[in-house]
């Protein structure tokens, strides 16, 4: 019996690491409005676990696990300043959702009209 209790301990341990890895985004992007002021988008979604530039563009990109064996990746598109979009997709959690991080594909960024958030 206290084997059985010794590999529970293990495994809620275990979980709980691999856990802390990963910033819950929980319903916050569904706050999120285009033309936000970064500032406003940095208050709902907390700090990113990376960010990527380019000129006056900008990638967030956040990590939550999303269930068993799963991991939700979003990124937040900013340009000049403002939310001019969101992308998400699903990945396997391995170790937990840090190895499935992918290099900004700027090309997935919206087209921005500047001046037309």
């Amino acid at each position: 019996m206290s084997e059985l209790r010794s590999v529970l301990t293990r495994v809620v341990l275990v979980v709980a690491a691999v856990s802390i890895g990963c910033a819950s985004t929980g319903k916050a992007v569904a706050r999120l409005e285009p033309g936000m002021a970064k500032q406003e988008v940095l208050n709902i979604m907390g700090p990113p676990n990376d960010r990527s530039f380019r000129r006056t563009d900008e990638a967030w990109q956040y990590q939550e696990i999303a269930g068993f064996g799963q991991c939700k990746y979003t990124t937040v598109w900013i340009s000049d300043g403002r939310l001019v979009g969101i992308s998400t997709r699903r990945g396997a959690s391995v170790a937990g959702c840090g190895l499935g991080s992918e290099e900004v594909d700027w090309s997935q960024m919206p087209a921005v009209e500047k001046g037309n958030y």
